[in-house]
C-alpha cells in the first residue's frame, strides 16, 4: 500500500502558488490647460525721413577730383579755363562785327548812297581768343562763357587798308569830317573763299603796333593744324560746336 501511495504522489503536479489580486495606481490629477490671450500691439508709428539739404561743393572740386589731362567738361568755357591748357595763339580786346550786306540802295545806287556805315569802338568792344582753329568771342575777359565761337578753317585774314577800305566793311570810330577810322585803329577782315566778309576785327594799336600782324599770324597758324591735335585743341573745337552762335 505504501508503494502504491508513493506512486500516486509522483504522478500529481505541484499546485501553483496563490497570486494576489492585481491592482492599478490611479494617474495623478492634472489641471486644465490654459493660454494667456494675445496682447494687442500699438500701431506702428513710422516717422518720415528728415529733409536733407543739397550737397555743397567744398573748396575747389578740381583739387579733389581733377579730370584727365586737366581738361574741363564742355561748358567750362571761360577765358581762364581755356588758358589752362596749351593751344592758344592769340588773345586781345577788339571791336568785333559779323559780316553785313549792303541794302538795295547802297548796292545799286552807290553814287547817291555812298556814305559808309560806322559804329563806335566801345559799342562793339569784345575779348577775342584764338585757340587751335577756333575763335572765341567774349563780351569781357571775365565772362563765364563766350557769346559765340566759330571755326577759322577756310577763312582768310586780310589787314584792311585804312585809306582804301573794303566797300562792305564798317568804319569803326571814324575821324572827324571823314569816313575812315581813327589812326590808332587797325582792322582785319576775315573773308570766305567767295571773298565775302564773315567777320571784322578792329584793334587799338596804340599799345602794340604789330597787334594786327599777330592776329593774322594766329589765323594762319590755325590753318596748319594737323590731325595730331593737342587734347586742348580738341576741347576747344568741342566748345566751339556747343557755343551759341549769334
Amino acid at each position: 500500500n505504501e508503494t502504491k501511495r508513493r506512486a500516486r504522489n509522483m504522478d500529481l503536479a505541484t499546485a501553483a502558488p496563490t497570486v494576489s489580486q492585481a491592482s492599478a495606481i490611479p494617474a495623478p490629477a492634472v489641471e486644465d490647460a490654459t493660454a494667456e490671450p494675445a496682447i494687442p500691439s500699438n500701431d506702428l508709428n513710422v516717422q518720415p525721413a528728415p529733409t536733407v539739404e543739397s550737397a555743397e561743393t567744398v573748396d575747389d572740386p578740381k583739387k579733389h577730383a581733377p579730370l584727365p589731362n586737366k581738361m574741363k567738361k564742355v561748358g567750362e568755357t571761360s577765358v581762364q579755363a581755356l588758358r589752362e591748357t596749351p593751344g592758344i595763339y592769340f588773345e586781345s580786346q577788339a571791336a568785333v562785327l559779323r559780316g553785313t550786306k549792303k541794302n538795295f540802295f547802297r548796292k545799286y545806287l552807290p553814287l547817291i548812297f555812298d556814305e559808309r556805315d560806322f559804329v563806335a569802338f566801345g559799342e562793339v568792344l569784345r575779348f577775342v581768343l584764338v585757340k587751335g582753329d577756333n575763335c572765341f568771342v567774349f563780351t569781357d575777359e571775365t565772362d563765364a562763357s563766350p557769346i559765340y565761337a566759330f571755326p577759322l578753317q577756310g577763312l582768310k585774314a586780310i589787314i584792311e587798308n585804312p585809306k582804301n577800305p573794303d566797300k562792305n566793311s564798317i568804319t569803326i570810330s571814324p575821324s572827324t569830317n571823314n569816313d575812315v577810322s581813327k589812326s590808332d585803329l587797325v582792322t582785319v577782315l576775315l573773308k570766305n573763299p567767295r571773298d565775302k566778309i564773315e567777320y571784322q576785327f578792329s584793334f587799338d594799336k596804340s599799345g602794340d603796333e604789330e597787334i594786327a600782324e599777330r592776329f593774322v599770324d594766329a589765323i594762319r597758324r590755325s590753318e596748319s593744324t594737323t590731325d595730331e591735335k593737342l587734347a586742348s585743341v580738341v576741347y576747344a573745337e568741342a566748345v566751339a560746336k556747343n557755343a551759341k552762335k549769334l
